[in-house]
């Protein structure tokens, strides 16, 4: 049965859950392999102070164990929400305000902001979307969990070959503002889209 539903159409409460896995791991894949690039090519930093991947990382750990704590505290419609905005606020510090200042250390911290915006935005997310299907979904959950893993997967896929496509035909900048642009339409999807709707006290359906 297990092996059937594998292969049956997804449900439409795990497109759209999917549909931000995706998109948050094409925003993780693009740290993950750009950021060293971007630091060097972009900011034009010694390799002493190409820091953007280490801020990226500790905020990113720093917000898997805030987490919890800020679902007490907004819930998880509304950390998601917020997880996309730092998304797409830290690309758009990056790339539009990364350069504008001519001191090496103000170029620096500019960019480490925006790469601990990103941290902290992307952190909650897949933790936080797999606890939405454990609240929702009409699928077995193991079933669920390997559809919506599946989706996202392709984020990690695709990411270095959009981000170099684009940074080949414009600009990384460029590249990195539309990455950023994807941290809005996590915003809008999980604002207008009945599956992140669930009562924040006991995770059931509403």
């Amino acid at each position: 049965n297990g092996f059937r539903l594998l292969f049956q159409k997804p449900e439409m409460l795990l497109l759209q859950l999917g549909l931000v896995g995706l998109f948050a791991l094409i925003v993780e894949s693009a740290m993950f392999d750009w950021s060293a690039v971007y630091f060097e090519s972009v900011v034009h930093v010694p390799k002493s102070l190409q820091i953007g991947f280490l801020v990226f990382m500790i905020m990113m750990a720093t917000g898997r164990f805030l987490t919890n704590y800020a679902y007490q505290l907004w819930g998880k419609k509304k950390v998601l929400q917020l997880a996309g905005s730092f998304i797409c606020i830290g690309f758009f510090v990056s790339a539009l305000l990364g350069g504008v200042f001519g001191s090496m250390a103000m170029k620096v911290i500019i960019n480490s902001l925006g790469f601990m915006l990103v941290g902290l935005g992307i952190s909650c997310i897949v933790p936080t979307l797999y606890s939405f299907v454990g609240a929702k979904s009409k699928t077995p959950v193991s079933i669920a969990l390997t559809i919506l893993s599946s989706i996202s997967f392709i984020g990690s896929l695709i990411a270095p070959l959009l981000i170099g496509a684009i940074s080949q035909a414009f600009d990384i900048r460029i590249a990195y503002m539309l990455i950023g642009i994807l941290g809005g339409c996590i915003v809008l999807i999980v604002s207008f889209s009945s599956a992140f709707n669930i009562q924040e006290s006991g995770d059931k359906p509403e």
